[in-house]
């Protein structure tokens, strides 16, 4: 089984969101580009966002012990240092201080960085002055005595990197001018096309529906009401054309089936007539069955011109039953030609279903003389039921393995079939169903044989 075909929508909306996933992805590689080749930007980036932690962490004048803030210099005493500094130089609180430079913790300035060249590398070393700072923090929304103390100042020392401040520091210039203005607008913009398209689409899946609605030789129905685009209602006038020419094509070819086939039947009758006058012997009977294949020829060439121009009017019902006994006894003196027994099931009640008598009645004929043809002189069991179903169980061969897919094509006869016929019998019961809107099923019977069930819409 071939993967099923995406549709114009489909190809559209998928082809779209991905070239606005590779106008993102392209969009955010330049950004990271940009800002990772930016390494002064990147630290600075860092050091800003160090000593916001440390001023949040701020309790008065120092940092508690259990503060997060700590974890960074507790875990890595060779890379990161801080210190606070009064207005007046004293140190109040430090860690590491051993990296801290002695210069560092008498300069004076609101924020500064500087870069200092050392046999390992080079030190980042900055200042931030916090300004006004109460003198201790609110506990419960209320400050404790309302001083203020000025001129708290945060040493900042860098030596390494092993906590990948600066990898965290790019990623937050990434979310912010990638991610969170941009990632919104390329989602915004695919739901955008994914509707337009769907809606621009829209008359072209309307005339595709209309399209799967055409069958040859009935009426093709409205065109969509909807306006649509001139290419696609040239293609519906187009399309209509076609099918008229088709179905005058169609009919024509039908008719003149039907009238061959029923121009055939007076000669044959003649020829039957004429057979009973000759004297019996081998050719008078090679000739008898020569004659009535090509009889049940000509009634299945007429089956078939009946069974394209089927209609099935609302609200006709039948009684399967009846079906059953009308065919049954029409071809019981076929049978007891060919040495075969017909049995009928029938049920208590009636059986209703939605579905032509003569369909019925056509269906049911091929498959019981069909039955009879290749039943090996064995019982051909006619049944209704259970439920609105007729079956036809014979006692032959059964179905060979070479049926699988073609039993019910037209002229297709399988290895060992009876001479005489010509493939159709099975291919019109399947017409004739799929005009009714019912099926035809053919199955292995239980014990040898082979079981024909035709299944109709319940008139229920």
């Amino acid at each position: 089984m071939t993967d099923a075909v995406p549709s114009l929508t489909q190809l559209l909306t998928r082809r779209l969101a991905l070239i606005a996933v590779i106008v993102f992805l392209l969009n955010s590689l330049a950004v990271g580009i940009y800002y990772g080749s930016d390494r002064n930007a990147l630290e600075n980036e860092a050091i800003a966002h160090e000593t916001q932690r440390m001023q949040d962490a701020l309790v008065g004048r120092s940092v508690p012990e259990d503060a997060a803030v700590r974890t960074l210099y507790a875990a890595h005493p060779d890379a990161y240092a801080f210190a606070l500094v009064d207005r007046g130089g004293s140190v109040l609180e430090a860690m590491n201080p051993e990296l801290i430079p002695p210069a560092a913790i008498n300069l004076f300035a609101d924020d500064w960085v500087t870069r200092l060249d050392t046999p390992g590398g080079y030190l980042l070393v900055a200042g931030h002055e916090f300004g006004e700072q109460e003198d201790g923090q609110q506990q419960d929304g209320q400050h404790q005595d309302g001083e203020h103390e000025h001129g708290l100042r945060m040493i900042f020392v860098m030596a390494s990197d092993p906590a990948r401040l600066l990898w965290r520091a790019f990623l937050g210039e990434f979310y912010n001018h990638v991610w969170l203005p941009i990632l919104p607008l390329v989602l915004l913009l695919i739901g955008a096309n994914i509707f337009l398209i769907r809606r621009g689409l829209a008359p072209i899946a309307a005339a595709a529906e209309w399209a799967r609605s055409l069958r040859p030789g009935e009426p093709a129905p409205q065109p969509p009401a909807a306006q649509v685009p001139a290419e696609i209602a040239d293609l519906i006038d187009a399309t209509q054309r076609s099918l008229d020419r088709l179905t005058e094509a169609f009919d024509a070819e039908k008719r003149h089936a039907a009238e061959a086939a029923h121009a055939l039947r007076t000669p044959v009758a003649v020829l039957v007539a004429r057979l009973d006058a000759l004297p019996p012997g081998e050719t008078t009977d090679r000739l008898r069955a020569d004659l009535s294949a090509l009889s049940r020829t000509v009634q299945q060439v007429l089956a078939a011109s009946r069974a394209d121009v089927l209609t099935l009017p609302e609200n006709t019902t039948v009684d399967l039953r009846d079906m059953a006994e009308a065919v049954t006894a029409a071809l019981a003196p076929f049978a007891y030609s060919k040495g075969i027994e017909l049995s009928l099931t029938l049920p208590d009640g009636g059986v209703m279903v939605r579905a032509d008598p003569e369909g019925v009645e056509l269906a049911l004929s091929n498959l019981v003389e069909n039955a009879i043809l290749h039943g090996c002189a064995g019982p051909v069991e006619i049944s209704v039921g259970p439920g609105p179903v007729l079956r036809v169980r014979d006692h032959g061969p059964g179905l060979p393995p070479e049926a699988q897919g073609h039993l019910f094509e037209p002229f297709w006869r399988g290895p060992g079939a009876v001479p005489g016929g010509a493939g159709l019998g099975l291919a019109i019961v399947d017409r004739l169903q799929r005009a009714q809107a019912g099926s035809v099923e053919a199955r292995p019977a239980p014990g040898g044989g082979a079981e024909f069930i035709l299944s109709f819409r319940s008139s229920v």
